[in-house]
């Protein structure tokens, strides 16, 4: 991509994006908007830290199993 387009690309993005941002944040009908996704939002991100907290968990467990396979071939290896 050249660096002009690139630039077009980001300037239209940015402005887009704070089109939206103003709409949301000074309008009357954004801040009803914004008053229906907030909880909705808050719900998601709760659930993507829950998910995090899972992940993390799984990754702790996976690495433990490894470890106690990792053990148990090394015992049999030297009997």
């Amino acid at each position: 991509m050249r660096d002009r387009t690139a630039v077009l690309i980001g300037l239209v993005a940015g402005g887009v994006a704070g089109g939206v941002a103003g709409w949301l944040w000074l309008t009357d009908d954004g801040r009803r908007v914004r008053a229906r996704l907030e909880p909705r939002l808050q719900d998601l991100a709760s659930q993507a830290m829950a998910l995090s907290s899972s992940a993390r968990r799984l990754q702790a467990a996976a690495r433990q199993s490894g470890q106690a396979a990792r053990d148990v071939a090394s015992r049999s290896a030297t009997r």
